[in-house]
């Protein structure tokens, strides 16, 4: 099952492809949020069928990856993030509800500096296959410095459709980009 979730996981490399560099740079924690919700139905899809009475087919997936984004594509100065997703879900064919909970681990780096942030961040989403609906809620940011300094929360709840986010809880950080909120925390500023 690891290695069907890690195909899954590769429909994120390509959608960020599609969309291009620049505005996958502002939009990259709002688009990863949903392909991880993408990559948990296809396994879900993949996993057959439920046993009547069983509650659904359980999964889970992990992957990891760096992107890095040199100068002028999302900070005045070369940023990477390395970063691990541990996931867990439910496909329940009756209702075509799919909740999922994510763990997100990444380092922010500033490449210019050294200087980085860390953060380990829960949430849940909640998907109908083959809608393009769902929502998310948890903590989407929570920066931490070397010192184990707290820098930078945003939690809340946002609702998505395939337009993009449809609404969203004023500390969520949606009304902001990625640039917006981790290039100051990293000393500089949104390009």
């Amino acid at each position: 099952m690891r290695g069907k979730a890690a195909q899954a996981a590769i429909s994120r490399e390509r959608l960020f492809s599609r969309l291009g560099r620049q505005k996958v740079a502002s939009q990259m924690r709002r688009v990863f949020l949903v392909a991880c919700v993408a990559a948990a139905a296809a396994l879900a899809l993949m996993a057959g069928s439920a046993r009547a009475g069983a509650g659904g087919n359980h999964f889970t997936f992990g992957y990891s990856g760096v992107d890095t984004f040199p100068t002028g594509t999302m900070c005045d100065f070369n940023e990477q993030d390395t970063f691990t997703v541990d996931g867990q879900g439910i496909f329940v064919d009756k209702t075509g509800w799919n909740p999922v909970e994510l763990t997100v681990y990444v380092t922010h780096t500033n490449l210019d500096t050294g200087y980085s942030l860390t953060e380990v961040d829960h949430y849940q989403s909640l998907g109908v296959i083959n809608s393009g609906q769902g929502m998310q809620a948890g903590l989407f940011w929570h920066l931490r410095d070397p010192s184990g300094k707290l820098v930078l929360v945003k939690a809340g709840q946002l609702t998505f459709d395939t337009t993009g986010i449809t609404g969203f809880t004023p500390n969520s950080g949606a009304d902001q980009t990625t640039a917006q909120l981790l290039c100051p925390a990293l000393g500089g500023n949104p390009a």
